[in-house]
This record gives C-alpha cells, structure tokens and sequence, in this order.
C-alpha cells in the first residue's frame, strides 16, 4: 500500500523543504535545488517500492527480521535507480523549484 500523502509530506527531506523556502527568495544553486529533488524522488521511489518487496520479506520465514532486510532492499534499490537517472522526476521536481528559467536550463545541461 503507497504511503498517503501525509506521511510523504512528513518524509520530505529538509534540503527539499529549504530549497523550496529559498527558492520563493531567490536563493539556491542549481545544484541545491537538483540535490533535492533527486533526494524528493528517491523518497518516492521508495513508496513505490515498499508494497512489491513486502511479500517477498515475510513470506515462507515467519521472523521479524524480514523487515529489516526488506526495508534495506527498497533502500539501495530506490538509490540505484534515482543516481542511475531514475524515473525523470527529479528533473520535473527540479524545474519547478528552479528560481529562474536560466537556472532551470543549467539543471537540464547537468543531468544530461
């Protein structure tokens, strides 16, 4: 089951919340804003994740400790796909964080 949106609020990361703070001043680097939105996209991932690998954890063993390890598999494998280029949503998310059009096109040269 996808988390509501509630909980994904609660998990924002801070980066994501200060650049979208400063980013209504005007304030951060293109690279701040594409850092937080790669790290928005991996929370993200993770959600869409969770509910696919959750069976393959508790089935068969019945302990506690397949939880643990399930929660680490959706961990390294939503970072795998987000450095690997991910889903295309950090760019989007980027953008809209973006100050400026100028900042926008200088995150769509970095992530190429």
């Amino acid at each position: 089951m996808i988390a509501p949106v509630s909980a994904l609020a609660a998990s924002v990361p801070a980066d994501l919340a200060r650049a979208a703070q400063d980013s209504a001043a005007g304030k951060p680097s293109p690279a701040e804003v594409q850092k937080a939105a790669r790290q928005f996209e991996a929370i993200m991932v993770r959600q869409l994740l969770a509910p696919s690998i959750q069976p393959l954890m508790e089935g068969g063993g019945g302990g506690q400790g397949g939880g643990v390890y399930g929660y680490l598999l959706t961990d390294t494998l939503a970072t795998s796909i987000t450095q690997g280029g991910g889903l295309g949503l950090s760019n989007v998310i980027a953008r809209q964080l973006a100050p400026s059009s100028s900042a926008a096109a200088s995150l769509a040269d970095d992530s190429e």
